[in-house]
């Protein structure tokens, strides 16, 4: 069970190339967490609201379960220029925000109402990157890591491989409590595996694995 690898009061840094399925792993994640009783909050980047929920739909992420489980922050719409996109999401939670302070605001909100584990996924912070000053965006990761830990919660941030400095990539690992890598093998086969986690034991084997849908 992948949502198991993720101890309490940790940040972790998802790593992966684009089109290695970073959104569908955490999907799959946040899917676990919320049969578990957990409640998710998904920071949605680098896609609106409705394509997120299709992704959870096809993944067996239940109408019922997301609207109990699931809160959208949405970002993404702010950077299409408009904050009143026709995005309909009957039933589920979605808190729209224009900046990262809005980010920070709705997260710790949350964490406050929150009565479970709060869980917390970010896709991406490659896309923060183009839009922000680097500074900030490490300013925001650091501040939002450290606010997630001390109310116990539980994050895992994207970012794209190959596309940042190889500098700013080391901040991020270096402020997050593990590190999870995934990538293409010679043979273009999924491989994943945790390559530290603070206070844990990992094994630096790549794992295999796949993306499927529910039918």
């Amino acid at each position: 069970m992948l949502k198991d690898a993720f101890p309490d009061s940790s940040t972790t840094l998802m790593v992966g190339s684009p089109g290695i399925g970073m959104l569908e792993v955490t999907a799959s994640i946040a899917k676990e967490w919320m049969e578990a009783g957990d409640q998710v909050v998904f920071v949605s980047v680098d896609l609106l609201p409705k394509d997120l929920i299709e992704v959870m739909d096809a993944f067996g992420v239940s109408e019922e379960l997301r609207n109990d489980r699931l809160c959208i922050i949405d970002y993404h719409s702010s950077l299409l220029g408009s904050m009143d996109c026709n995005d309909p999401c009957p039933g589920t939670d979605v808190k729209r925000c224009s900046d990262l302070e809005g980010i920070m605001f709705n997260i710790s909100s949350l964490a406050s109402s929150s009565e479970g584990r709060l869980r917390i996924v970010m896709h991406s912070l490659s896309t923060l990157f183009l839009y922000n000053q680097a500074n900030v965006v490490l300013k925001f990761f650091q501040i939002s890591s450290s606010r997630i830990r001390n109310e116990g919660g539980t994050a895992i941030f994207t970012v794209n491989e190959g596309v940042h400095d190889e500098k700013t990539v080391n901040h991020l690992m270096a402020i997050s409590d593990g590190v999870m890598e995934l990538k293409f093998d010679e043979d273009l086969q999924r491989r994943m595996r945790i390559r530290n986690m603070r206070g844990c034991v990992t094994s630096s084997k790549w794992t295999p694995f796949d993306i499927r849908r529910m039918e």
